[in-house]
């Protein structure tokens, strides 16, 4: 019972409560600080500037990981693409991004100088991969007879 009055008096104390023009004032600005507070911190919000900076690292990343793709696929598309690959993976680990570097993987088509963080993405990912199995040999007869179906 006595929890039930409890209630019933902080209730009725809520309803009387009157604050004044300085305590509303006081709440507001207190509601604004954890407000902000409480966006910029847990909620993710950013300013402009941060926005910005992070659209700029996003693209330069994007331009990267298009870079290495191109950079892996015409590594793998050499004609001694296992040999080369076997060196790659010889390599030591802090090497790797310069051997693909002077080998002109990293190099892009309008520039002059290979770019270093797609040599490092780019030995990475080479670095990880299999050797490519040998090209099976195509018996003579077979290639005659798909050509003759077409």
């Amino acid at each position: 019972m006595e929890t039930i009055s409890g209630i019933r008096r902080l209730r009725q104390r809520w309803e009387d409560y009157q604050p004044t023009k300085t305590q509303t004032f006081w709440i507001g600005v207190a509601c604004i600080v954890a407000t902000l507070i409480l966006g910029f911190g847990v909620g993710g919000w950013v300013t402009g500037g941060t926005a910005q900076q992070m659209v700029s690292e996003a693209a330069t990343n994007a331009r990267h990981q298009l870079a290495t793709a191109v950079c892996v696929e015409e590594f793998m598309a050499s004609v001694d693409a296992g040999t080369r690959l076997k060196k790659v993976q010889q390599t030591s680990w802090y090497e790797r991004d310069q051997l693909v570097a002077d080998s002109g993987w990293a190099t892009m088509p309008d520039k002059k100088e290979p770019n270093m963080e797609v040599a490092r993405l780019c030995a990475s990912q080479l670095s990880e991969m299999e050797a490519p199995a040998p090209a099976k040999a195509t018996p003579t007869a077979a290639v005659q007879s798909n050509s003759t179906l077409k």
